[in-house]
């Protein structure tokens, strides 16, 4: 007998992507549908209606076609220009990642570095923004769960450092490690971008990004001068045929697997998936302590 077969199903004990469940696996399992009429449709629009509520916000969802790196290009794109200053929370690696693609596109990026395996100080963060008199620091780029280092951050004290400066920025947190995973709370902490990804807390395979936006930044969408024809906000918000959303086919396997996994979030509630994995790292902790 085949010794992985005898064994059961691989899992892989890494960071991600995640184990997926079968009730996923069996729903992306199907023929391709119409998409442009019909069931597809119904399951898109169940599924925008529900992305907010997995952040806690009242803003817009998109989705990307992508790992996450496309909804890291997705946030820069739309709310940033050539010449702009992003100043990048380092935790890991993942945040200093996502600045040098900003980087990349011609947004000057700083880093400001914390503690040696250690989380973001909020008070050094608003040391920094205080002495930014002129406001040129547009965005502040933090991940809430470092995928490298497992360190969280405090996204609720960044913010209120960001505000005790008195400084506009936006404030931009990936969550592609934590959300369905780590309480997470968009509106409440004031966050102005989140990024996700499929492959972890969501529970589908790679292959989807998630951008929430609020008002601030879709604001700075209107003036944002690295916009492009696939990830620009304003086409796919707009109304008109659904493939609009996705800027052409909709990922069908994908959806159909997102489906499902946001109705077992659901039938959980998202508070107790949020408990189950707190249970679930303070086990491991008191393991590793004994």
């Amino acid at each position: 007998m085949n010794p992985t077969l005898r064994a059961g199903r691989e899992i892989v004990a890494i960071p991600g992507p995640s184990v997926v469940p079968d009730r996923v696996l069996a729903a992306m399992h199907r023929a391709m549908p119409n998409i442009y009429e019909g069931e597809l449709i119904e399951t898109s629009n169940a599924i925008f209606e529900q992305l907010p509520r997995l952040v806690r916000t009242s803003g817009r969802p998109f989705v990307t076609v992508s790992n996450g790196h496309g909804a890291w290009e997705m946030a820069i794109s739309n709310t940033l220009s050539q010449g702009d200053r992003v100043l990048v929370l380092e935790s890991g690696r993942f945040a200093v990642s996502w600045g040098e693609m900003a980087a990349f596109s011609g947004v000057k990026t700083e880093v400001l570095n914390a503690p040696e395996r250690g989380p973001v100080d909020p008070d050094a963060v608003e040391d920094r923004l205080r002495g930014d008199v002129e406001h040129e620091v547009k965005a502040i780029f933090v991940v809430q769960v470092d995928t490298g280092s497992s360190v969280i951050n405090d996204i609720a004290a960044i913010r209120r450092a960001i505000d005790s400066a008195g400084h506009p920025a936006l404030l931009m947190v990936d969550g592609i490690a934590s959300i369905g995973c780590e309480r997470y709370e968009m509106d409440e902490w004031g966050v102005d971008v989140t990024v996700g990804a499929s492959q972890k807390g969501l529970m589908v395979p790679p292959g989807l990004g998630f951008v929430w936006a609020g008002p601030k930044a879709i604001a700075a969408h209107e003036r944002a001068g690295l916009r492009t024809g696939y990830w620009d906000w304003t086409a796919r918000a707009q109304d008109g045929p659904h493939y609009l959303r996705y800027c052409g086919t909709p990922p069908v396997g994908h959806l159909y697997g997102l489906r499902e996994a946001l109705a077992m979030i659901d039938e959980e509630g998202l508070e107790a998936v949020w408990a189950r994995h707190t249970a679930l790292s303070a086990a491991v902790h008191a393991a590793i302590d004994a």
